[in-house]
């Protein structure tokens, strides 16, 4: 079904563009049927699939081939528990707003719709120029920072030194204020 080899996945790991777009690409009916199954009114196809996504690439990160399972299994069960954990956080935080309600005026809740909502597009918009910006090695850093990895967790993952990671996270800064 997916034709991802070891080297795929390693090179992948390391930061490897096509690698990662390949394995994307390759799981994207699997995470798109899953999303579709998973949506509910507080859990919607979009958010489904971001965090679809966001579970393959920590299945790219953590798999390991001596542990038993194919990395297609690993990834689907990475894919639909990353998107099961989301779903109950969205359920549950939908229900624990119904609970503790106060009555308030409509107009006070507007704005804070329309501000989650401008700032989703403006995260959406940030990630995009971080790609854009950042090289190979330097968005798979950027990205596993944002996912509060220590440096040593990142150096393990990709392989570098602690210093390397440091001097990667350095010149994100640079690149990203500019």
């Amino acid at each position: 079904m997916h034709n991802i080899s070891l080297k795929h996945i390693e090179s992948a790991r390391s930061g490897d563009a096509k690698d990662i777009q390949r394995i994307f690409d390759a799981f994207k009916p699997s995470v798109y049927s899953c999303a579709a199954k998973l949506r509910s009114e507080s859990f919607d196809f979009e958010d489904a699939v971001q965090e679809g996504n966001i579970g393959l690439f920590k299945a790219i990160l953590s798999y390991r081939e001596n542990k038993g399972a194919s990395f297609t299994t690993y990834a689907k069960k990475c894919i639909l528990n990353n998107m099961l954990s989301a779903r109950q956080a969205a359920t549950a935080q939908k229900h624990a707003l119904l609970t503790n309600a106060l009555p308030l005026d409509e107009s006070i809740l507007l704005p804070s719709f329309e501000t989650d909502f401008i700032n989703r597009e403006q995260n959406r918009e940030f990630i995009r120029i971080a790609r854009q910006k950042l090289s190979d090695y330097e968005f798979l850093v950027f990205s596993l920072y944002t996912m509060q990895y220590s440096y040593r967790e990142i150096a393990d993952i990709t392989g570098k030194s602690e210093k390397s990671v440091n001097n990667a996270i350095q010149r994100i800064h640079n690149k990203l204020r500019k």
